[in-house]
């Protein structure tokens, strides 16, 4: 199977009669080498030097940060008047381009082994089947829900699937989500069925993954799929939540970290300038007011705007344990002092700023539990929608209030956790939360569009499709709500 008219590279399906395929595939050690390093491929490129996950974190007012590196500067302007750029020529279209592609260059292989072994490949005679099955529907599952959470359409193509290389060949995002969840849930009842362990270099974890608790990872990242991915408040209505709610509940009961070593396995620098370098980003003043009310949400574009003090006795107590006072901004100031912030993440400095070697949570077990609060408020049990978020960080890291059973105050509560708690953690998790509230500042792109390299390559006129600037906001591909 070919992806028609497009040029070999990562989003092709390789031909199954081309004699490089017979050759890698038709032997089992080959078969399982291949399916080891899917995972750190998705993992790589979610959090890739250059990549989509800075610029989106500033669009979504959860870091600051005024410098062009990444686009971050395009994408956090305000007014929110500059367009996702979609040219080849753009000096930041990698961003997007590298991103699509790293999700195939997961994706493609994984089916590759599917149709291996539905054409008689065997693993280990056979033994090995379940895991690397399993592993592989899990891997297209995540990397198509990456693709359905980021980009307003894309390819569905498997072992048993074409798509035409033009862009009327592309399905919206809500038909790829449907296909990264039916992935998932094949990889679930193989799991289930079978009894194996994930090798803890499949998977960068410290240890051996049971069939057990991959079960869990699995049902975790259907709940967040299908939790994360609302463009605006009426799609947001118009979720399962009984669904998420059954599949955050069978979900991880433990972090899943991955042991970073600084090589196979980098959280991509790029992925911190804008979250809490020092030098680089700063936390967005949105989130430093939700942990101090007292402080200023936004920092007026003005000289005048007198420099916010330091925070003293913070209604959340993160402000201190995971925060700095910067005294002062090295912004430049005629980029927008609306890009200026008092306060630093530093929560995670010890392992990024030195060696970047040891454990850092890809998804938090509070993640999930989130979601699992956030399934009980909009299924009408608001007790246990409270308790799970008071048996949490709500109460525990930030030492805040209990929360009361009130659907308005539970909803605001996982919102600032996503915003505190979860920061630099996953990838894009401020973005998506933001949007699904109608949260993102008016003009901000609620997704993007396939990448312009791509459309290039598809022979696609030009100029080519966006998103974003106010005079696009429509509430669909561009948001026409906004916190301010």
């Amino acid at each position: 199977m070919l992806f028609q008219n497009c040029s070999k590279g990562d989003l092709d399906i390789p031909n199954v009669n081309n004699p490089d395929f017979s050759k890698v595939y038709a032997n089992g050690t080959n078969l399982e080498a291949t399916a080891s390093s899917l995972y750190n491929t998705l993992y790589m490129k979610s959090h890739a030097n250059g990549g989509v996950q800075p610029m989106l974190a500033v669009a979504a007012d959860n870091s600051t940060c005024s410098w062009g590196n990444y686009g971050m500067q395009d994408m956090s302007s305000e007014p929110r008047n500059v367009a996702w750029t979609n040219t080849a020529a753009y000096a930041y279209n990698t961003n997007t381009n590298d991103y699509f592609e790293g999700q195939y260059g997961a994706i493609n292989p994984a089916a590759d082994i599917i149709k291996a072994m539905d054409g008689g490949t065997k693993i280990s005679n056979g033994a090995g089947d379940p895991r690397a099955k399993a592993f592989a529907r899990f891997v297209m599952g995540v990397g198509y829900g990456n693709l359905a959470l980021v980009f307003d359409r894309a390819y569905v193509v498997d072992e048993a699937k074409t798509a035409e290389g033009k862009l009327s060949g592309a399905v919206p995002y809500t038909e790829v989500a449907a296909a990264a969840l039916g992935y998932l849930d094949e990889a679930i009842t193989i799991a289930k069925a079978n009894t194996f362990s994930i090798p803890s270099t499949w998977l960068g974890t410290p240890s051996d993954m049971s069939s057990v608790d991959f079960v869990k990872l699995c049902n975790t990242s259907v709940a967040r799929i299908m939790a994360y991915m609302p463009r605006n408040k009426t799609e947001l209505a118009a979720v399962d939540w009984t669904k998420v709610k059954a599949y955050a509940d069978a979900g991880i009961t433990n972090d899943f970290s991955i042991a970073l070593d600084n090589n196979l396995w980098r959280y991509g620098t790029a992925s911190t300038l804008g979250a809490g370098e020092a030098g680089w980003g700063l936390t967005d003043m949105y989130v430093v007011n939700m942990m101090d009310p007292t402080q200023p949400a936004h920092w007026d574009n003005s000289a005048s705007f007198p420099y916010p003090p330091e925070s003293t006795n913070p209604v959340d107590h993160r402000l201190i344990t995971d925060h700095t006072y910067v005294k002062s901004n090295g912004f430049q100031v005629a980029r927008g002092y609306y890009h200026f912030s008092a306060y630093r993440n530093t929560r995670y400095d010890a392992l990024f700023a030195s060696t970047r070697v040891g454990l850092h949570p890809e998804i938090m077990k509070e993640e999930n539990d989130l979601i699992r609060a956030e399934a009980r408020a909009y299924t009408s049990d608001l007790p246990g929608a409270a308790a799970i978020v008071n048996a949490g960080t709500h109460t525990t890291r930030g030492q805040l209030d209990p929360v009361n059973p009130v659907q308005a105050d539970i909803i605001t509560a996982i919102h600032k956790e996503r915003c505190i708690e979860l920061f630099l953690t996953g990838a894009n998790l401020a973005f998506y939360e933001m949007k699904k509230l109608d949260l993102l500042q008016k003009g901000t792109p609620l997704h993007l569009p396939l990448p312009a390299k791509l459309l290039e390559t598809m022979a696609e006129p030009a100029p080519y499709y966006t998103f974003g600037t106010e005079a696009r906001a429509d509430g669909i591909g561009t948001s026409n709500g906004g916190w301010r």
